[in-house]
């Protein structure tokens, strides 16, 4: 799930830039979830209370307070979140470098531009590396998602099955660490009622079969088929237009 905040006192542009992303995020399969702010006020207190943003759109020149002194209050509570400045003047283009902010996109927006822009924030975010959790006997563990080549179910028990071949176990249920993974950036397909496979570390596959990047292979369930393919094609289809 990807969580973006879009932050303007014009009613018009931020309903436009949501707009525009619900679009986007629409074609493209992207699940996200956008909150719109009216001052920077509100967004920094949402941030200090503890809300996490992967990407902010951020006006420049706003009643209450400008966005150039909104972005430098957040960067001390969040080094991470992407931050494009929409602004009429560029003026402050100097600025940009000095608070580490992503692009720059001029008013009126180009929706050409706006989209492309987009599209490169979101392959950043999605370069990160991402972790799962479980607990198991007491103790807490993580694990970069792009380190797990699929999970199985045995039983009761998950087994994740790592790139370097070790494995990690604990209890649950494969659709709830699938539910779980819905809401990451790095894809996991569901193949089969016992396989749960990061959809990065598949190196080919067949109709009724994948092969991983280390040469494993497993079996798509023939009622799984159908979805399978179409959320690969999906997927693959996304990283080719890139």
């Amino acid at each position: 799930m990807l969580k973006i905040a879009v932050c303007d006192d014009e009613k018009v542009i931020t309903g436009q830039i949501e707009s525009m992303l619900l679009t986007l995020c629409g074609q493209e399969g992207i699940a996200v979830d956008i909150e719109v702010f009216y001052d920077g006020s509100t967004l920094e207190r949402s941030i200090q209370e503890g809300a996490r943003y992967d990407l902010l759109y951020l006006d420049i020149q706003m009643k209450d307070e400008n966005g150039i002194t909104a972005a430098g209050n957040i960067r001390k509570s969040d080094e991470n979140m992407l931050i494009i400045f929409v602004s009429g003047y560029d003026k402050y283009l100097m600025d940009l470098f000095r608070l580490d902010v992503f692009a720059f996109i001029r008013k009126p927006i180009d929706k050409g531009y706006f989209s492309d822009t987009f599209m490169e924030a979101h392959r950043k975010i999605c370069s990160k590396k991402f972790y799962f959790t479980f607990r198991y006997k007491s103790e807490e563990f993580k694990i970069p998602c792009s380190e797990i080549l699929y999970f199985e179910s045995a039983g009761r028990q998950i087994k994740v099955n790592l790139y370097d071949g070790n494995t990690e176990t604990f209890n649950g249920k494969l659709s709830e660490v699938e539910e779980k993974l819905s809401e990451g950036k790095v894809p996991f397909l569901r193949i089969h009622q016992s396989y749960l496979v990061n959809y990065h570390l598949i190196k080919s596959r067949t109709k009724s079969q994948v092969t991983l990047v280390n040469g494993m292979k497993l079996t798509i369930s023939e009622d799984r088929q159908k979805n399978f393919s179409r959320e690969y094609a999906r997927l693959l289809e996304r990283e080719i237009n890139v």
